[in-house]
């Protein structure tokens, strides 16, 4: 394999912290340039590190011109998945016809190689996700396959939405901090094994990921289904005030009360919360194959597809 260098002029080194907001930057020019918009935050840059314990200074590598400007980057970190590829992984529009990505996604394969030889029980995977056609095109390129595809759906919310509608001996509301976590808990273990037919998550891992290191969700917006005393349905979602949008990141009804409008209401319920809260739009994704029919109620409530994004994988 040819071991590709830098063009000179360019120089390679270690990530800090302050780089997060330079690679916000990096990921929303190259975002803008192949679609025209951007949903990076550097919210989700140190999400994302903190979440995935991500090693900056051996495990991550920024590229800088003659200037000192970053204009890429990468970074690998292990987890219970095998070895997970940042998604902000990108360079810069300008100078993306230089051999920078190859040189960042070598560095990748390095460093990936040395987490398995160290982590010998760590699935051998490096794997990550493809946000645009061309990112998809060059991780494949790079010996990456397409696992599956999800879309990427919207409402925009230029105008009021229409109001949620009272369904006969439900009633939605704001979920009680503190006390219904559990209850919120079991209704989407049990739903989502529908979706992909893999146990769902413990516990203290959804619990740890959604209330504790999440920067984004806002328990304020996480609404529940009431009926017969228990919570039949739930909705969780993520903030971002500074783009004015929202991401609604889990719905789930129990089986036994579904096709009765619950997801429906408890959707209209988020977008006039979020529509009070000046947000401008929101987004949601769904697998590309969900057999449950996700896609039309999604589409029932007003939402379309935006665009398509590819998990990816590459086995060593």
């Amino acid at each position: 394999m040819t071991t590709i260098t830098l063009p000179a002029g360019l120089l390679a080194r270690e990530v800090h912290l302050e780089d997060a907001s330079a690679i916000t930057d990096l990921n929303k020019q190259a975002d803008i340039a192949e679609t025209g918009q951007s949903d990076t935050t550097i919210e989700d840059v140190y999400e994302l590190w903190d979440n995935e314990q991500l090693d900056l200074a051996r495990d991550a590598c920024a590229i800088t011109n003659a200037g000192g400007d970053l204009i890429g980057y990468t970074g690998v970190a292990v987890t219970l998945r095998g070895v997970m590829l940042d998604v902000h992984t990108n360079v810069h529009p300008t100078y993306q016809h230089l051999p920078i990505a190859r040189y960042l996604l070598q560095f990748a394969d390095e460093r990936t190689r040395a987490l398995l030889e160290s982590n010998p029980e760590t699935p051998r995977r490096l794997y990550t996700w493809g946000f645009t056609p061309t990112k998809t095109a060059l991780l494949v390129g790079h010996g990456f396959t397409i696992e599956e595809s999800d879309y990427r759906m919207e409402i925009k919310l230029d105008k009021e939405p229409e109001p949620s509608q009272v369904l006969p001996g439900i009633t939605i509301r704001p979920f009680v901090q503190g006390q219904e976590e559990q209850a919120v808990y079991a209704v989407i273990a049990e739903a989502f094994p529908d979706i992909d037919g893999k146990p769902y998550r413990p516990y203290d891992d959804w619990y740890q990921n959604v209330f504790v290191k999440s920067t984004s969700f806002d328990p304020t917006m996480l609404y529940v289904a009431v009926a017969e005393n228990q919570i039949i349905g739930t909705t969780l979602c993520r903030v971002y005030p500074e783009n004015a949008e929202g991401f609604i990141w889990q719905v789930a009804i129990r089986r036994s009360w579904r096709k009765q409008g619950i997801a429906q209401q408890l959707m209209r319920t988020v977008f006039a919360a979020s529509y009070q809260r000046g947000m401008q739009r929101l987004l949601l994704d769904v697998n590309a194959t969900n057999a449950t029919g996700a896609h039309q109620l999604y589409a029932s409530v007003g939402m379309h597809k935006h665009s398509q994004f590819d998990s990816l994988v590459k086995v060593f």
